[in-house]
């Protein structure tokens, strides 16, 4: 399958059979009818839950268990497809009629300007509420509070999106507790309510939810996201990982994300644990600071496989898939740019001709004695402009230093190269490489 997953026909809770596709989650019976073998397929649950039977050839049934045993076992795990920007974007356009007399109509049209380092956010669709309202939510490891736009916002940036109405939810309540968060490119403000989320059949209630009411710029807007939610590893903070390990809705309190490229679909996060479908070999674990976003303290910073000495005594850095980029240090930004042949456009922005990418210099990250490879295909950007030059998908981090040690941003530039793995039961990263 490459790195493309097929689409999931089912998501379902813990216990149950979480989709059938293409593949089959584990053979726990097999029976011998004269000319035909009975493969039985169920959860790992202890009830006897939708099973299923496929009929095969006695003749193949040596081939068909040795398949089966090297299938992923991916029951009790809940999957969120995750679409970029531009599907949204595509999806809506043909709504926009329909919804020219609605509350999500907006006279104030805007552009996007579909370049890839705008077409590398990842948003997922949820439920709100009870009947469920829809939205779709951009997934951040870097930021703790699952909010959504609502109908009490006036801002322009919330007029181009669906907006929560929670007097249509049966579920829903507030004690109209105020909550403000300003993020490195925008900021937004509102009021604390609880109500159930779903994705696909899994229902995690009373969840904290902030309701958008001021959304100051066009941020928020141009996106084209109705929300966000936040999965940074803090504790008291009613992330919703919290509360689906308070309720028991997953088996494990693990987290992770396959990231496609540009070209291909099947991006995804799976709550519960991992599929290993999705990545070969050991997962890499590197532990994290606790009450920290994802923070983690790697060892080594290679260019070319030779060591540039920036992380003698250690770098620090957190795994964002909120930032579309790879963020260095600012001291470090300009020289590893220089050590990559790179060039500045006429905007500052570091580029790379388009078709030298294929020769351009391999970083490696020594990440608790693992080399992790990223390759230029992974730091430079496909988007060709019209001078045949493309953009770095490095960029420098706002901070020089955190805890005394240089600080990176292992942003989607990073993790769409690697299964990427998030265990807050035992407070650890953990990165694979892909299948």
């Amino acid at each position: 399958k490459g790195h493309t997953t097929p689409p999931s026909s089912a998501l379902v809770g813990p216990g149950h059979l979480t989709r059938v596709t293409l593949k089959v989650q584990v053979a726990v019976g097999v029976a011998v009818h004269s000319s035909v073998t009975l493969v039985t397929l169920r959860s790992k649950s202890k009830e006897r839950l939708g099973m299923l039977q496929v009929k095969v050839c006695e003749g193949i049934m040596r081939c068909v268990i040795l398949s089966l045993l090297c299938l992923a076992l991916t029951e009790g795990l809940v999957r969120v497809p995750l679409v970029k920007k531009k599907t949204i974007m595509e999806e809506r356009a043909l709504l926009r009629e329909i919804q020219k007399h609605s509350q999500f109509a907006s006279d104030q049209g805007y552009t996007e300007n579909l370049i890839n380092q705008d077409d590398m956010a990842y948003f997922g669709k949820i439920g709100v509420g009870t009947p469920p309202q829809y939205f779709y939510v951009h997934f951040d490891t870097g930021s703790t509070t699952l909010w959504i736009n609502s109908i009490y916002c006036k801002s322009s940036a919330c007029t181009s999106h669906p907006l929560f109405n929670p007097s249509n939810s049966s579920t829903y309540h507030s004690n109209q507790q105020p909550f403000s968060i300003t993020y490195g490119t925008g900021s937004v403000t509102g009021i604390i309510g609880y109500d159930t989320v779903t994705m696909g059949e899994l229902n995690v209630t009373d969840q904290k939810i902030g309701l958008g009411t001021s959304e100051p710029g066009n941020y928020f807007a141009k996106p084209l996201h109705d929300g966000l939610m936040g999965l940074a590893f803090m504790s008291n903070q009613g992330t919703i990982m919290d509360t689906m390990i308070q309720e028991g809705a997953i088996e494990e309190p693990v987290f992770a994300f396959y990231l496609s490229r540009d070209s291909e679909n099947g991006s995804e996060v799976v709550f519960g644990g991992t599929d290993p479908s999705q990545y070969q070999g050991q997962i890499n674990w590197v532990p994290v600071q606790q009450e920290s976003h994802w923070q983690l303290v790697f060892d080594g910073f290679e260019v070319n496989h030779q060591n540039t000495g920036w992380c003698e005594s250690g770098c620090t850095a957190i795994a964002d898939t909120g930032t579309s980029l790879l963020l260095c240090p600012p001291q470090y930004v300009d020289t590893l740019h220089q050590m990559l042949g790179s060039q500045q456009d006429q905007n500052g922005n570091y580029v790379f001709d388009c078709s030298e990418v294929n020769s351009l210099p391999l970083l490696t990250f020594v990440m608790n004695g693992a080399y992790l490879y990223l390759p230029p295909s992974a730091y430079v950007l496909q988007e060709q402009d019209s001078n045949g030059n493309c953009r770095s998908g490095i960029s420098q981090s706002s901070e020089q230093f955190r805890n005394a040690l240089p600080y990176w941003i292992l942003g989607d530039v990073f993790l769409r190269q690697f299964y990427s793995v998030f265990d807050q039961g035992n407070a650890r990263v953990g990165f694979a490489i892909l299948a």
